[in-house]
């Protein structure tokens, strides 16, 4: 999905102005006093926060030694973007979608200095001037990314250290002739040296962002990196439209079992019943969805969409709405989009019963997915209800649930990650 810029330009100014004036502010909040000589804070990781203001601009910070549980980011180094939406981590490296001034479309890859403070690393540029660059970082030197432009039915690669293009793999022998056809826009998963590639044939209709593909089902293709061709292309009826925000995918690969989920979103302006939102399976060492699972979202509540995902040990890891809600239609039942009703919930992929985690709700103004680290479940959560932004974590083997910490006039955050030392 792509996100409309209007709003962050016209209140650009108005966000660079509070984050200068965050800066400018005095630098004691995480001291001593405020909690950051906890023993339980981990010393060997580094914290990198993604904070957010209204029209998504923020910064991007790394604490090591000032990590504390409740954090104030005033006065501490930052960089600076334009499109704070969170990113990714492969081994100490930071990615995220476009650059940090959101005018160049892209892959932009961020690291530390020696000084420990976030910087600019290196940029990928996209042909295309939409804000649609999915991408897959798989080792140091292999990477995959949607450029519409190149062509939608080809995947390109890159080579994540140099932050080059290296090639595209062709995947036009799939076309039907659409208007709108594309492999890896929304899904690049990889599994035991297999790529796992939505693809979309169809075209949009009239005041509608997705893409109405011409038969209703999802579709993804797998692509064999050993032999380097087509293996097969796996469909799965009554739902449409797998993924949504570019920023964090909607695939997570279960360490544990090996299986592969992803989650559809169907048509989110109609939200058609008999094409709802639901999570689907390719078990390990299957290349076919699996036909006899689907988890369906009406089962708890509709219409809503799954627009999380993670999987750990057969339990699936998402939000719930605990009202409907309409991405389109706003006020619908009285519940904006983004109001504190996302609540986090793990689902048992067996029994498909739900358990609701205790921590706050969430107003998905962040999209970021939830994370395994060191034994334990990583949730963000910004709620204004509970007067909170922060993460909490969760140990799945023992049900406790703990903050990790929360931002204090800080705004919003949109985006963790760890990097161990």
């Amino acid at each position: 999905m792509k996100r409309s810029n209007s709003l962050r330009s016209v209140l650009a100014g108005i966000a660079a102005c509070m984050l200068l004036f965050s800066c400018s502010s005095n630098d004691d909040n995480n001291t001593p006093e405020n909690g950051n000589n906890d023993d339980t804070l981990p010393k060997n990781e580094t914290w990198i926060i993604y904070n957010g203001a209204a029209n998504w601009s923020g910064g991007v910070y790394a604490l090591k030694d000032n990590k504390s549980r409740e954090i104030n980011l005033s006065g501490l180094p930052f960089l600076q973007v334009t499109s704070s939406l969170g990113g990714r981590t492969f081994e100490k490296s930071l990615f995220k979608v476009n650059d940090v001034s959101n005018a160049k479309q892209g892959i932009n890859k961020m690291g530390l200095d020696a000084s420990g403070k976030v910087v600019d690393q290196g940029f990928l540029p996209s042909l295309s001037n939409a804000y649609e660059t999915n991408f897959l970082i798989a080792g140091a030197t292999e990477g995959y990314y949607w450029d519409r432009v190149r062509g939608g039915l080809k995947l390109q690669t890159f080579n994540p250290t140099t932050m080059e293009r290296t090639g595209e793999i062709d995947f036009t022998s799939l076309s039907q002739g659409q208007p709108l056809e594309s492999i890896g826009q929304l899904i690049i998963a990889k599994r035991d040296n297999k790529l796992y590639l939505d693809l979309l044939l169809g075209d949009k209709a009239s005041g509608n962002w997705q893409v109405t593909p011409v038969v209703k089902e999802v579709a993804i293709a797998v692509y064999d990196l050993t032999a380097k061709k087509i293996e097969n292309v796996t469909k799965m009826g009554n739902t449409t439209n797998l993924g949504v925000f570019i920023d964090h995918v909607l695939w997570s690969l279960d360490e544990v079992t090996g299986d592969l989920y992803f989650a559809s979103v169907g048509d989110m302006k109609t939200q058609p019943s008999d094409y709802s939102s639901k999570i689907l399976r390719i078990k390990k060492g299957e290349v076919n969805f699996d036909t006899t699972f689907a988890i369906d979202m009406k089962s708890y509540q509709f219409p809503a969409e799954f627009n999380r995902l993670f999987a750990y040990n057969n339990k699936i890891y998402t939000t719930i709405p605990s009202r409907a809600v309409s991405y389109y239609g706003g006020g619908q039942h009285g519940v904006r989009y983004r109001d504190d009703v996302w609540f986090w919930n793990e689902i048992d992929a067996a029994t498909k019963k739900a358990t609701r985690l205790n921590m706050p709700p969430d107003n998905f103004y962040t999209t970021q997915n939830p994370f395994f680290h060191n034994g334990e479940i990583y949730f963000l959560s910004n709620s204004t209800t509970d007067g909170f932004s922060g993460v909490n974590q969760y140990n799945p083997s023992t049900g406790v649930v703990k903050e990790t910490f929360r931002l204090k006039e800080s705004g919003r955050i949109q985006g963790f990650n760890i990097i161990k030392d």
